[in-house]
């Protein structure tokens, strides 16, 4: 995959899935109430919508297309800044992007519509960390693909 978008979009992704792993770890260990797409999702319905598939659906595609576009952005960083730290990079990466988006964007929203208890917020904070240096990683790991030629 030569292509920097397709790339960044795939990587991006996978990273996401080991993040929403975490996060549905401190669920299922009662650290949090909802998962991301939940959370995600109060930016676009009411309390009352949280716990119908539908808000499962919109937050998921939200978070989706967010993580595709932070995988996009993490590669062109890599190619301004340098490959030297690669997961140094990615843990700020990671949690730049949770104190944006998470601590500030998201936030203004979901104040109003659900509020996190501290182990919960940690959880997200812990699963970002974890989304950057899955973006490394994975970044590093599929390096190899993106200069072979698919037809």
């Amino acid at each position: 995959m030569q292509d920097k978008v397709i790339f960044g979009s795939l990587v991006g992704l996978l990273a996401d899935a080991v993040k929403l792993l975490t996060n549905y770890l401190g669920y299922l260990l009662n650290l949090s109430e909802v998962v991301f797409w939940q959370i995600i999702a109060t930016r676009f319905l009411g309390k009352a919508d949280l716990h119908r598939p539908v808000a499962y659906l919109i937050g998921g595609l939200a978070d989706l297309v967010v993580a595709a576009t932070l995988g996009i952005a993490f590669i062109y960083l890599l190619s301004f800044t340098g490959w030297r730290f690669v997961y140094l990079k990615g843990s700020g990466f990671g949690l730049l992007v949770w104190v944006i988006l998470f601590g500030t964007l998201l936030n203004q929203t979901a104040q109003n519509v659900l509020i996190l208890k501290p182990p919960a917020i940690v959880v997200t904070a812990v699963a970002h960390l974890v989304y950057g240096i899955a973006l490394a990683f994975f970044t590093v790991r599929l390096k190899d693909f993106r200069s072979r030629r698919l037809v």
